[in-house]
C-alpha cells in the first residue's frame, strides 16, 4: 500500500489539476483544438497519477504546463482560481488523500472503518451535548475527537478507538459552571 507521503502528494497534484482544469474547459469550451489538448494533458497526468509507483514529477510536470497554460491565457480573467490560502489548501488535499487512502482499503477495513467513524460521531455529539461543561474540557473533547478522526484519515483503526475512549474520558469530568466568555 502506498505511504501516506506518497499519498498525500498525489492528492495535492489531483486537487491541483482538477480546479485548474475545470477552469480551461469553461475558458476553451468552443475551440476543439484547445479541447483534445486539455484532454490530452489531464489524461497524461491522470495517468502519471495512477500508475504503480504514482509518477508524480511526470504528473507534475503535466500540471505546469495547465498552470503555464491559464497564466499565459487568461492571468486576468475574473474567475481565474487563485492558490487557496494554506489552511484551505490542506483541507482540500485531506479530502482528496482520504478518497485515495479509502480506495486502498478492502472492504472489511472500509465497514469497520465507518462503525469507528460513527460512534465517534454519536459519542462526540453526546460529550457536547452534555449541560455544565467547562470551557476547558469542551475544548479537550474537540481535541481528542480530532486526533480519532485523524487517526481514522490515516487507517489507523486502533488509535481512533483509543483516543474515543480517551475522549470518553475526558468527557466524563464532573460537570461544573462553565467559564466560556
Amino acid at each position: 500500500m502506498a505511504g501516506l507521503y506518497e499519498i498525500w502528494q498525489r492528492a495535492e497534484v489531483w486537487r491541483r489539476l482538477d480546479v485548474l482544469s475545470g477552469f480551461i474547459a469553461m475558458c476553451v469550451a468552443g475551440d476543439d483544438e484547445a479541447r483534445r489538448r486539455l484532454a490530452q494533458l489531464v489524461a497524461g497526468a491522470d495517468a502519471a497519477l495512477s500508475s504503480s509507483p504514482p509518477d508524480l514529477e511526470v504528473a507534475s510536470e503535466y500540471l505546469h504546463e495547465l498552470i503555464w497554460w491559464a497564466d499565459t491565457e487568461w492571468a486576468d480573467h475574473p474567475y481565474r482560481p487563485v492558490e487557496a490560502r494554506p489552511d484551505e489548501a490542506d483541507r482540500q488535499t485531506r479530502d482528496y488523500a482520504k478518497d485515495l487512502r479509502h480506495a486502498a482499503l478492502s472492504a472489511s477495513a472500509r465497514d469497520e472503518m465507518g462503525r469507528i467513524e460513527l460512534s465517534l460521531e454519536v459519542r462526540f455529539l453526546a460529550l457536547c451535548r452534555q449541560p455544565g461543561l467547562d470551557c476547558r474540557i469542551r475544548q479537550d473533547i474537540f481535541y481528542v475527537a480530532g486526533r480519532a478522526a485523524m487517526a481514522l484519515d490515516l487507517g489507523h483503526l486502533e488509535a481512533a478507538e483509543r483516543e474515543i475512549r480517551r475522549m470518553e474520558q475526558v468527557g466524563a469530568v464532573e460537570p461544573r459552571e462553565s467559564r466560556c466568555g
